[in-house]
């Protein structure tokens, strides 16, 4: 080390890159990040360690625990009844949990062709005797695609275990924004590491047998090399599946089947903006002058944070499919965080057509067109009333994940019917080709524990940079 310090090259600066980069760093490893947008972040905008909860009580970030109500509307638009939804979406969670026990004591046991929706179906056949409730709990079931992406009958039931950390009790929500959060995973890096923004990745030359003073050499778009001891990728899944000839020579046989056994979810976020929160009762009596604005919140806090409209059959222009639409209540959030706005969550088929629909539209055209879909629904909640100017959206901000190429075409990781070895798949990923001087990180990549989370893509890079300093003789911390 005294000598020669090693130089490791990152493509990519988001969360996994930045956290691999700040502990090779703090070890005296040199460090050079590639990253193709002009900015940090990627895509990123409890069980034992989360850092990512640990890094926002360290940078002050609110978090939001949502309420454990929920509205939901049957295919008519008729809204349950608060105790019927609450007992069935108790059974749907309950369920959903042991499906994750019987996946992960049954593996290899379970046909590859079986889904997460029939177990849930076979649970609901056992438990009602009315096929009217059993077709309500499974249509309930629809909002496991809203966690991974694509439909609860495109889940593997086989690998359902590898999805535990989704859902449940304890979900948190970031209330403000993750700058704080991102400014502090990136603060070694942004001082100690040399950051090179717009150098797009084509290709990555390696030796085979990586031995001796052989280095890795990246190759830019714009047609610039430059060569490392070390390279990490952190490209999303989508873009490796689709950019697998980028490396010379090939990759082994284990990790392309691993890029290519694991699928790429379809999650899109719609967020919906009104003048103010319409469909929330004001207080019944004046609250006192001197509650903290926790203690406001919470008392506040009496609209459901969750609201499903479960496959409409009064939206067939805009919705001829039936998509299922939910949301999340960005209202109850703590004052100044709190805003008049829904969080409308969309995944597989629907998510991919409403994308396609408004991308490279005007603002207005954007704007008109998620509006005209999503008015079937938001007009069912309580106080609505289109002559009240409070009701009409004054802004709609949706991502385009799947047409982004820079994300992969798509959002996180997830484990479809139809997968051989998924748990060898992520684990062929993880391991890279370290005898080549080649690592892989991301979300991909991460412990089984947070697979597809911001929390995994932070773990995943440090871990690579654990492996990546055992490698030189030297034993790594983190902090």
């Amino acid at each position: 080390m005294a000598s020669s310090i090693p130089h490791v090259g990152i493509v990519g600066a988001g969360v996994s890159g930045l956290r691999c980069a700040e502990v090779l760093l703090n070890h005296g490893f040199k460090v050079t990040i590639l990253e193709a947008r002009d900015r940090i972040g990627g895509r990123s905008g409890d069980e034992g360690r989360h850092p990512i909860i640990d890094l926002a009580r360290k940078t002050n970030t609110p978090l939001h625990a949502w309420n454990d109500k929920q509205n939901i509307f049957d295919t008519s638009g008729k809204l349950l009844p608060a105790e019927k939804s609450d007992k069935f979406s108790s059974l749907l969670w309950q369920w959903i949990e042991q499906a994750f026990v019987y996946s992960t004591e049954n593996g290899n046991d379970i046909p590859e062709s079986e889904s997460l929706f029939d177990f849930i179906r076979l649970k609901a056949k056992e438990h009602f005797s009315e096929e009217e409730d059993v077709e309500l709990l499974c249509q309930m079931s629809r909002i496991w695609g809203a966690y991974v992406g694509d439909p609860v009958d495109r889940q593997s039931l086989r690998f359902a275990w590898m999805e535990a950390c989704c859902g449940g009790e304890g979900e948190m929500f970031v209330e403000s924004t993750w700058e704080a959060i991102l400014g502090e995973i990136a603060r070694v890096p942004l001082k100690k590491a040399n950051i090179r923004f717009g150098e797009k990745v084509i290709k990555i030359q390696t030796n085979e047998k990586g031995l001796g003073e052989s280095k890795v050499t990246l190759t830019t778009e714009k047609g610039e090399t430059s060569s490392f001891d070390e390279v990490l990728m952190t490209t999303p899944l989508g873009w490796l599946k689709r950019n697998k000839e980028a490396f010379e020579p090939p990759l082994p046989p284990r990790v392309l089947a691993g890029i290519d056994g694991i699928s790429v979810g379809h999650l899109e976020k719609v967020y919906i903006t009104f003048p103010t929160q319409f469909w929330v009762d004001p207080p019944s009596t004046p609250l006192s002058p001197n509650l903290s604005p926790e203690e406001r919140a919470k008392t506040e806090d009496t609209f459901p944070g969750y609201t499903n409209w479960l496959s409409p059959t009064y939206s067939t222009t805009t919705n001829p499919s039936a998509w299922p639409a939910e949301c999340w209540n960005l209202a109850s959030f703590t004052p100044p965080n709190r805003h008049p706005t829904l969080i409308f969550y969309l995944y597989g088929p629907c998510s991919t057509y409403l994308t396609t629909l408004v991308h490279q539209n005007s603002s207005s055209e954007h704007y008109a067109l998620l509006n005209s879909f999503f008015h079937p629904y938001y007009s069912k909640l309580p106080h609505y009333n289109q002559d009240n100017p409070d009701c009409k959206p004054k802004a709609i901000l949706s991502t385009e994940w799947q047409k982004d190429e820079l994300s992969g075409f798509g959002s996180y990781c997830n484990f479809q019917v139809g997968v051989k070895d998924a748990a060898g798949d992520v684990s062929a990923m993880r391991e890279g080709v370290p005898e080549r001087r080649l690592w892989f990180a991301g979300e991909h990549t991460s412990p089984f524990e947070e697979l597809g989370t911001v929390a995994g893509a932070y773990l995943s890079g440090e871990g690579v940079a654990l492996r990546i300093l055992e490698n030189y003789g030297i034993k790594g911390s983190v902090e």
